[in-house]
């Protein structure tokens, strides 16, 4: 992981190593500045806009494997070294129950990781970051959510959410309750007022496209990384990563940056690009 990283924009020809890449981000700078929480989200797609197709089991959808690489796995690593709070959701818990769920939520605990924790700790953050789910169904398993006891956990939902299966999530985990909106599902207008009440400066989404919905319908969303695995995967059954109606008006995210690496996926290569206000 030498200097193989080329910057295209905005310093076109600069070499950078994979290791730090996204480590080295300013969003210290970018959520102080604004007192109130800064949110980012990252996806991995191939050129035809494919995040997830069906996976080996009946429920899950999984990234493809033709564009899943280490490479952009470290830099997703990078990015929750950052995070004070991560954004899930209850499809992951379903398939942690399931033993279908693709990966521990970050930071992984492999030894490739080791350097990310040392630098949370060297930045006065604690080993791991606290854990949001956004439901509105709270179909969520109480004993997935119980594996992560050593995490602050808090459930982001709508007021008109199913109060007695709200009831029966806090008399059995120890979750907290964040009500976003009057509907069950979350409106996110409300959510960074509510993360800043807990004292959160950088919140990492790293749910799916109907979350990134959710935050960029509330206007919720500071920044978008967004790796492109130059694969192309045809198929009719697949997940882009953002779904829901139409936004209206559309929301800009400026190209703030934008990386070649050639080394992943082997014989394609892929651009790491970061958008945002």
């Amino acid at each position: 992981m030498d200097e193989d990283i080329l910057e295209l924009y905005p310093n076109p020809g600069r070499k950078h190593r994979l290791t730090g890449l996204y480590l080295g981000q300013s969003l210290v700078s970018a959520a102080s500045s604004g007192k109130r929480p800064f949110i980012y989200s990252n996806f991995i797609s191939s050129l035809d806009g494919r995040i997830a197709v069906p996976g080996p089991h009946r429920n899950t959808h999984q990234v493809p494997p033709a564009i899943a690489n280490t490479r952009d796995w470290r830099l997703f690593q990078e990015l929750a070294a950052h995070a004070d709070l991560l954004i899930t959701s209850a499809r992951y818990f379903r398939q942690l129950c399931d033993s279908e769920a693709q990966a521990e939520l970050p930071i992984g605990s492999a030894p490739e990781f080791d350097d990310l924790r040392d630098w949370r700790s060297a930045q006065g953050l604690s080993p791991q970051p606290d854990i949001a789910v956004f439901s509105a169904s709270l179909d969520i398993p109480i004993t997935a959510l119980n594996r992560y006891r050593g995490r602050k956990i808090f459930l982001i939902t709508g007021a008109a959410a199913d109060p007695e299966k709200l009831a029966t999530i806090k008399a059995s985990s120890p979750v907290q309750v964040i009500s976003c909106g009057n509907r069950a599902d979350v409106d996110a207008s409300t959510l960074r007022d509510k993360l800043a009440e807990y004292g959160y400066q950088h919140v990492y989404a790293i749910a799916g496209p109907s979350v990134l919905h959710a935050l960029l319908q509330g206007k919720a969303l500071d920044r978008l990384y967004h790796t492109t695995a130059h694969c192309l995967l045809g198929g009719t059954k697949f997940d882009t990563f953002l779904s829901g109606a139409e936004l209206n008006p559309a929301v800009s995210m400026p190209l703030q940056a934008m990386y070649l690496d050639t080394r992943a996926p082997d014989g394609a290569g892929q651009t790491l690009a970061v958008y945002g206000k």
